[in-house]
């Protein structure tokens, strides 16, 4: 499938009269949560010829595109490979605000085509913004449980698993201090003497169960699992408060390289 990906990739470059810096997968694979049918989430980055930033329509910052399993074009519903790319001008702005996609972008170790900005990759993991991350992260946990699994509308094991990435993530960005892993079984590991036992141990079932493609079976709520949310969402006592200082000297510098090229 990485072959198709990157010929994928190829044909938007050629399509799309763009260059693409790197595509990555940024989904359910990147987190070593995937199963036997899910999907590929390609994401990348891509840069136009100079001539087209100058003028006065503004060119398109995203491009969209959607494939089935032989690598056709299809509609992105019920698509096999969900492909979006953004311009480098949109993903360095929202780079230097720490959003977390972006900067999920550059940790995930799955790369399809190019190569990951090294540049970028060191400003997000030395400047990233920990009150960004932890509240961004905070409301991936809020939003996934009140909308599917408090409502009891949807509650499945991959909601869990949805929620509690967000949960873990948050935790991660307060108690280690640093970017959270893209893996996250790597992350669960280090939740030791943070997390319960009882909920890590619950997260290492599910998982193992969405590997099995049992991530869409409808089950009752887990109160030990529901429990452990609400307490999360309702204390914002631990969130950081401490402000990000990062100039943007660098990411300025390597935007003019990456253009002027």
């Amino acid at each position: 499938m990485k072959d198709r990906i990157k010929e994928i990739c190829k044909n938007i470059e050629k399509e799309k009269n763009i260059k693409i810096l790197f595509a990555v997968e940024n989904g359910s694979r990147a987190w070593r949560m995937d199963s036997k049918d899910s999907d590929y989430d390609v994401r990348f980055v891509f840069v136009r010829p100079l001539n087209e930033y100058i003028q006065i329509d503004k060119p398109g910052e995203v491009i969209d595109a959607a494939f089935d399993k032989e690598g056709n074009p299809c509609a992105v519903e019920g698509s096999f490979i969900d492909i979006s790319g953004f311009d480098v001008f949109k993903y360095v702005k929202m780079l230097s605000s720490s959003n977390p996609t972006t900067i999920e972008w550059l940790m995930s170790d799955i790369v399809y085509y190019g190569k990951q900005n090294e540049v970028f990759k060191n400003f997000a993991i030395n400047n990233f913004n920990k009150i960004s991350l932890y509240h961004h992260y905070k409301s991936m946990c809020r939003n996934n449980y009140l909308k599917y699994l408090k409502t009891g509308n949807i509650v499945t094991y991959k909601k869990y698993l949805y929620a509690y990435r967000g949960l873990i993530n948050a935790k991660w960005v307060v108690h280690k201090k640093t970017v959270p892993p893209i893996i996250f079984s790597d992350a669960l590991k280090d939740m030791k003497n943070i997390i319960p036992d009882s909920v890590l141990n619950k997260l290492s079932e599910i998982i193992d169960l969405k590997s099995q493609g049992k991530e869409k079976d409808i089950i009752q709520n887990i109160v030990v699992m529901d429990q452990y949310i609400e307490s999360f969402l309702k204390d914002d006592s631990e969130a950081p408060t401490e402000k990000s200082h990062a100039t943007l000297n660098d990411l300025n510098d390597e935007l003019r390289k990456i253009i002027l090229n």
